[in-house]
């Protein structure tokens, strides 16, 4: 008895969720066609104009073609209330604390085996794709897991390591303070 009961809740259950679920794609859907419609009329009220010269493109061109030297040299001022703090020559310029040079994150089976791409010729581990992996954290190059906090980090021109959770400013010229920063270090 105990087995029909249980059963006959189940099927309840299950035909309850999936009437919910009707009801939510058939409003979402509805919706869905709703925007597409609104946005066919606007893109016929106002098409995307043929763009001829992107200076954006070229400020971003530029800024890495800047910044491709080893040499480089930029400075920093590190803001905190509205105030500069301090300020560095910096060896290139700074970097995200959440930059880092191997994936954050790895796809592995259902045994936790590292999943490959079999296009790459690599036969060694399970092909995971088509919905049979899953996304964990990879470990850093120094073998710690974890995340990092937001955040800069930058190595002056005498070589000191200096981290930064804060707003900031760069500049490939130094600037002209008009007051003293609020925090000044003594290179001994």
């Amino acid at each position: 008895m105990k087995k029909i009961i249980l059963s006959l809740v189940l099927v309840v259950g299950v035909l309850f969720l999936a009437g919910c679920s009707d009801i939510e794609k058939s409003t979402q859907g509805t919706e869905s066609k709703k925007q597409e419609e609104i946005q066919k009329k606007l893109v016929k009220t106002v098409p995307t104009p043929d763009i001829k010269n992107s200076t954006a493109r070229k400020a971003i061109a530029q800024r890495a073609k800047l910044f491709d030297a080893n040499d480089k040299i930029t400075y920093i001022y590190l803001i905190n209330y509205g105030k500069v703090m301090a300020f560095y020559s910096v060896k290139g310029q700074p970097v995200s604390l959440r930059a880092y040079l191997t994936p954050m994150e790895n796809i592995v089976n259902n045994r936790g085996v590292l999943c490959t791409d079999a296009a790459r010729g690599d036969n060694t581990s399970p092909s995971c794709y088509g919905g049979d992996g899953y996304l964990v954290g990879a470990p850093d190059v120094d073998g710690t897991y974890g995340d990092t906090v937001d955040g800069i980090f930058f190595f002056t021109t005498e070589g000191a390591y200096v981290e930064w959770k804060g707003d900031y400013m760069v500049s490939d010229q130094p600037l002209k303070l008009t007051q003293q920063p609020e925090l000044i270090r003594e290179i001994k």
